[in-house]
């Protein structure tokens, strides 16, 4: 366009910007990535967050049941049990079994021998025996026998009878240790 009374309205020439630096908006694109990389964080962990929270609603809601579900009354019985076992367990390790000693007696004699009296006495840790033989070598074989067991102290042979018929009816007395009465196993 022409000039017109000296005022010109459009530029007579146009003249391009062009700026030629380059990495001009690199920190523009940087800013703009770090922002998105947080964004993406944040949600991941927002959404993360709200699913441990539901899991241990979860587990609350679980664990709420299982304690509704317990029989409070039959626990306690079951702690007072336990607590019974645990102190008789104590009184029966103190305590030696009669029928254990007489299965250890009755493993060392032999055939020929017949009981007619057995006592006990738990206090002095001993046993009297009143028996028959048949004779004095079955005695000793007993006595030997008796005394070759590491639980027995010592044998005592009172009074030996005989009768019209050779039997020889006697009485023996067994003096036991009590470490080895304890021991419930040690049936030989």
């Amino acid at each position: 366009m022409s000039d017109q009374g000296g005022i010109s309205l459009l530029p007579e020439s146009r003249r391009k910007l062009e700026i030629k630096v380059p990495g001009e908006n690199r920190a523009v694109y940087f800013g703009l990535s770090v922002v998105f990389v947080v964004i993406l964080l944040f949600s991941g962990i927002k959404f993360y967050t709200s699913y441990l929270n539901n899991k241990l609603s979860e587990i609350d809601n679980e664990l709420n049941l299982t304690e509704n579900q317990r029989d409070k009354e039959f626990e306690k019985e079951v702690l007072v049990l336990n607590k019974q076992f645990a102190l008789m367990g104590d009184i029966l390790s103190k305590h030696f079994i009669w029928s254990n000693v007489v299965a250890k007696v009755q493993s060392r004699i032999p055939s020929q021998i017949q009981f007619k009296n057995l006592l006990g006495d738990a206090r002095e840790h001993k046993m009297e025996i009143s028996g028959r033989a048949v004779n004095y070598t079955t005695i000793a074989k007993q006595i030997a026998a008796l005394l070759s067991d590491e639980s027995v102290i010592d044998v005592s042979l009172d009074k030996v009878s005989s009768f019209s018929t050779g039997i020889l009816e006697y009485n023996l007395r067994i003096f036991f240790d009590d470490t080895f009465l304890l021991n419930k196993t040690d049936i030989k």
